[in-house]
């Protein structure tokens, strides 16, 4: 069953999908900033406004990476745990250079050690240094530690080759939502975005798919949180544009 709910307001934010297909569907609002770093700096303070409890990774507790020894297919954070569901595999490619390696999994980077010129680290503050990078991985998955039902982070450089950047969001109930092209069309590369996600119900886990191998980002600065109860997405007033279509399927 397909959904396409869009509403606008006046508000900084510019996204936002609402989900209210059936009576047992989550209602999920979906948040993107505008492009840059101000926008994305923005975007977070307003979804932070939203939470009464958090916990954010900033991924400065991991050593750098500095060649394919660093890497792993699964990454545990104080937030949740990071996973290469699909590994990228360009050969010579960029995430080959430097001795880093696609199919070696994720890894956490900065701007030394990065073979990427357009990740880095956000928000852009004094001490702020690392990112987790996809490694350019097709798809990626965060599974979150807990029952919190929002998710918010920064994200660089994404969707600059590929043109189409999904996101799969699942329930604690194993209900699926996919958010598809979530920047309608390739971006400029380094690009800079803070994404949100507020429901009604625990989010169990994101998975980020690009539809090309040679498509990666960074993410930073992920944090998980409560919200108020109840009626939390109803009143909050998020003024957004609509996106596309969000699509419940059941597991």
């Amino acid at each position: 069953m397909k959904n396409a709910i869009a509403a606008q307001f006046a508000g900084i934010a510019l996204i936002s999908a609402l989900s209210v297909a059936t009576a047992n569907a989550a209602l999920i609002n979906v948040s993107v900033s505008g492009p840059g770093k101000a926008a994305a700096e923005a975007a977070e303070a307003q979804f932070f406004s939203y939470l009464t409890a958090s916990a954010t990774e900033t991924f400065e507790g991991f050593t750098a990476a500095s060649d394919s020894t660093g890497q792993s297919p699964v990454i545990n954070t104080s937030v949740g745990s990071f996973e290469q569901l699909v590994a990228g595999d360009n050969g010579s490619a960029a995430c080959n250079d430097d001795g880093f390696s696609c199919t070696a999994g994720l890894a956490v980077l900065n701007a030394a050690t990065s073979p990427f010129g357009g990740r880095f680290p956000m928000p852009d503050e004094t001490g702020n240094k690392n990112w987790l990078d996809s490694m350019d991985s097709r798809e990626m998955k965060f599974s979150i530690a807990g029952m919190y039902k929002a998710v918010g982070f920064y994200i660089t450089d994404p969707n600059d080759v590929g043109g189409i950047f999904d996101i799969i969001l699942e329930d604690q109930s194993a209900v699926t939502y996919n958010l598809n092209d979530i920047f309608t069309g390739a971006q400029p590369n380094g690009a800079a975005y803070y994404l949100g996600f507020i429901s009604d119900v625990a989010i169990a886990s994101l998975a980020f798919r690009s539809n090309h191998d040679n498509d990666g980002f960074g993410i930073d600065n992920v944090t998980i949180g409560k919200v108020p109860e109840p009626g939390t997405l109803a009143l909050m007033g998020l003024g957004l544009m609509g996106i596309g279509f969000l699509r419940r399927r059941a597991q």
